[in-house]
């Protein structure tokens, strides 16, 4: 009889990846589902903190932002990522290629969600995006405008 200690062979790290995205539906524009598939690199999974390496891994998260001064700061889109003996499926959900689109998209949905609710008699009101629009904390150094983007925005 063979035992395998499946404590040696596999790390499960899952998380709903559709957590904030359903939060957001009709609200803000859909995200894309992208995926890529291929030999292990490591170079654009800034999210994978398995202690040791595992032959299988299957880790997936929602949105990872944190908070900084009082406003969010976005870290990594969705994801789903299966790892198997140095092979890797990776699916994310985003808008673009362009990193700085996607960042500027989840910070203004994180502060849409987290940042306009208020407390008002032992209730949490619901987030309005009018209020987000105003409370908005982020201007361009230069013509000192609001830079959030109604073109995240479902119109």
């Amino acid at each position: 009889m063979i035992y395998w200690n499946f404590r040696k062979w596999i790390y499960l790290s899952i998380n709903n990846p559709f957590k904030t995205m359903k939060k957001l539906k009709g609200i803000f524009i859909p995200l894309k589902l992208r995926f890529e598939i291929g030999l292990y690199k490591n170079h654009h999974h800034p999210f994978i903190w398995c202690p040791k390496p595992y032959p299988i891994q299957i880790i997936s998260r929602d949105v990872m932002w944190k908070d900084k001064y009082d406003s969010p700061r976005y870290e990594a889109p969705p994801f789903v990522w299966i790892y198997l003996f140095g092979f890797e499926v990776y699916w994310y959900w985003n808008l673009h290629y362009i990193q700085h689109d996607d960042m500027d998209y989840w910070e203004q949905a994180l502060w849409y969600l987290y940042y306009t609710n208020t407390i008002s008699q032992g209730l949490i009101d619901k987030p309005d995006i009018e209020k987000a629009k105003e409370s908005w904390p982020w201007q361009d150094y230069d013509t000192k405008e609001t830079t959030w983007n109604d073109n995240f925005l479902i119109k």
